[in-house]
C-alpha cells in the first residue's frame, strides 16, 4: 500500500514560485509511489494555482489566512454552518472554550512557556471547532475578554497593550487560529515544509493520533520574521506580541517533530537555539536535475552578462546589488546586469527603480520574469545573489550545474554550498560586492579566474547536489517513520 503524507505549506506550493515550492513540487513530481495531499496557507481566496499537480496528489486545500469575510474553516453547506452556529451559545463558549483559549493566550504571552502547553490548548480548541462555530466563538465579547484579561495579566509594563495594538493583535490571533478549525485527512506521516504555522496540523496529528511529522526548514522563518518586522511600520509594542506568537508556534514545532531535516551548519544552529533536539536533526540537501541544468557554452551571449533570478522583495537584497552596479557604472559599462524573477514587493519595487535612476545604470540593467530559468543560466557569464537571509537556494545549485561562476552573499548554507569554488561577499554590502564582482568580471585574467570557479562548482554539484539523492532520502525518510526504523540518508 503507498505511503500517504500530508505536505503542509505557507505561501508557497502550489500557489506562489520560489525555491521552496520548487522543492516541494520535486518531491510529489519524483515520488509517485507516494499518495500525497496539500494543505497550503495562501494569502488570499483568490490566489491561482502555479503548479500542474501529478496524479498522486489526492487533494489539494488552499486555506486564505486573508482575504475573507470570516476567519477559519467555511462551510461548503449552509445547513451545516447553521447547526454548528447555533450550537456555539455563551454556555459552549464558557464551559468548553474559555478554558484552553486562556492556556494558549499565556502560552503566547509568558516567554519560555511549556509547548506542551500551546500544543494542548491547540489541540483542545481543534476538536472545540469541530464542534462550533470558529468565527462567532472567537469574536465573541469572552473570547475578547479573555484576551484583554491575559494582555494585562502577562505582559510586562513596557509592552502592555493600548487598546488600538490589543485589537490589532487580537486579529492576527483570529486569523491564525483558523488554522484549528480545518478538519484534516488521516495520513501516515505530515511533513511540513516551515518551521510555523504550517507545522501545526504535524503537531496536532501527532498528539492526537500518533503520526510521524517531519520537519524541513529551507530558510530559519522566525530569523526572516525577526529581519523583515524591523522594517515594518508595526508598533513594538505589535512586533513583541507577532514575535511571541511566531516563536511559541515555531518551538512547539521543533518539540513535536520526530525528525528535523537541515540544510547545513547554519540553519542546524538556528534549529538547536530555537528548540531542536540536536538528535532529531539530519542533513539532506536540495538537489537539481543535471538533464535540466548543464552547461551550455555555445549559448552564451557575446555580451558579458551577470544573471540574477529571484523574487522581487526586501530579503533578496536586490537595492544592495543596483547600488554595488552604480558604483562599477564607469568601470564595467559593457557588462548586462539581468533581474529575473516576480515583483512580490511593488513598494520595494518602486524602490530599487529609483536607485536605477539615481546611478543612472538603466542601460546595464535588464528586468523581466522567465519560465525557462536553464536557458536564462545557458545565456549568463556570471550569477549574483546579493539575498539577505537565505536556506540552500536552488538558484545557486542550478547556476553551478549550468557552469556559471556564482557570487553570493555569505548567508545561510551559501558557504558549505559553494566550499570556496564560487564568490562569497558580506550581506547588505554594495561596497564588497562591487569589489569581487569587478575581481570576476574585469580583474586581472578574470576569464581564467571565471572558467576555474565554474568547473570546480559543477564537479562539486554533480557530487552532492542532484534531485535523485534529495528525494531518494525524503523516500527512506517516509518508509523508516512508518516502519520505525533507523533514519537512512545517502
Amino acid at each position: 500500500m503507498a505511503i500517504s503524507v500530508l505536505m503542509t505549506t505557507e505561501g508557497t506550493y502550489p500557489y506562489q514560485s520560489g525555491g521552496v515550492s520548487v522543492w516541494c513540487n520535486q518531491l510529489v513530481q519524483r515520488l509517485k509511489d507516494v499518495q500525497f495531499h496539500i494543505f497550503a496557507i495562501v494569502p488570499s481566496p483568490k490566489q491561482p494555482l502555479r503548479f500542474e499537480l501529478p496524479d498522486n496528489v489526492v487533494s489539494c486545500t488552499p486555506f486564505p489566512l486573508w482575504g475573507t469575510n470570516l476567519s477559519g474553516v467555511q462551510e461548503s453547506r449552509v445547513s451545516t454552518y447553521y447547526r454548528r452556529a447555533l450550537r456555539t451559545t455563551e454556555m459552549a463558549i464558557e464551559q468548553h472554550f474559555l478554558g484552553p483559549f486562556v492556556l494558549l493566550v499565556r502560552s503566547i504571552l509568558v516567554p519560555d512557556a511549556p509547548s506542551v502547553d500551546l500544543a494542548e490548548s491547540m489541540l483542545a480548541l481543534h476538536r472545540y471547532f469541530a464542534e462550533y462555530d470558529y468565527a462567532s466563538t472567537m469574536q465573541s465579547a469572552q473570547a475578547w475578554s479573555a484576551f484583554l484579561d491575559g494582555c494585562s495579566k502577562w505582559l510586562p509594563g513596557e509592552s502592555r497593550l493600548n487598546l488600538d495594538e490589543a485589537t490589532a493583535c487580537m486579529r492576527w490571533l483570529l486569523r491564525y487560529l483558523g488554522i484549528l478549525s480545518v478538519p484534516y485527512p488521516s495520513v501516515d506521516v505530515v511533513h511540513s515544509s516551515i518551521a510555523g504555522l504550517a507545522g501545526v496540523p504535524g503537531v496536532l496529528a501527532s498528539l492526537e493520533h500518533g503520526t510521524p511529522y517531519v520537519l524541513t526548514e529551507h530558510g530559519i522563518c522566525f530569523r526572516e520574521l525577526y529581519l523583515s518586522l524591523g522594517k515594518s511600520g508595526v508598533s513594538i509594542n505589535c512586533r513583541r506580541f507577532l514575535l511571541g506568537l511566531n516563536e511559541a508556534i515555531v518551538r512547539m514545532n521543533y518539540h513535536y517533530a520526530d525528525l528535523v531535516t537541515t540544510l547545513g551548519d547554519f540553519n542546524r544552529a538556528w534549529q538547536v537555539r530555537l528548540g531542536a533536539h540536536p538528535a532529531k536533526i539530519v542533513t539532506v540537501a536540495n538537489g537539481v536535475d543535471p538533464k535540466k541544468f548543464f552547461p551550455q557554452p555555445e549559448r552564451r551571449s557575446p555580451q558579458l552578462t551577470v544573471l540574477t533570478l529571484a523574487r522581487i522583495f526586501p530579503l533578496k537584497g536586490i537595492d544592495v546589488m543596483l547600488r554595488a552596479i552604480g558604483l562599477l557604472r564607469d568601470r564595467i559599462p559593457q557588462v548586462k546586469f539581468r533581474i529575473l524573477g516576480e515583483v512580490a514587493d511593488q513598494a520595494y519595487y518602486q524602490q530599487c527603480r529609483a536607485i536605477i535612476a539615481k546611478y543612472d545604470i538603466g542601460s546595464m540593467i535588464e528586468w523581466g520574469e522567465t519560465s525557462d530559468p536553464a536557458g536564462a543560466l545557458a545565456e549568463a557569464h556570471l550569477f549574483c545573489l546579493p539575498s539577505i537571509s537565505e536556506g540552500m537556494p536552488y538558484s545557486v545549485l542550478e547556476a553551478m550545474l549550468s557552469g556559471c561562476v556564482v557570487v553570493a552573499t555569505d548567508v545561510g548554507n551559501v558557504a558549505s554550498v559553494l566550499a570556496g569554488k564560487g564568490v562569497l561577499v558580506r550581506p547588505n554590502d554594495p561596497s564588497d560586492l562591487a569589489r569581487r564582482l569587478l575581481e570576476v568580471l574585469d580583474g586581472p585574467q578574470a576569464g581564467q579566474l571565471r572558467e576555474r570557479l565554474a568547473a570546480a562548482a559543477l564537479e562539486r554539484a554533480r557530487a552532492h547536489f542532484t534531485a535523485d539523492v534529495c528525494t531518494t532520502n525524503f523516500r527512506n525518510i517516509y518508509k523508516d517513520l512508518t516502519a520505525c526504523q533507523t533514519i537512512r540518508i545517502a
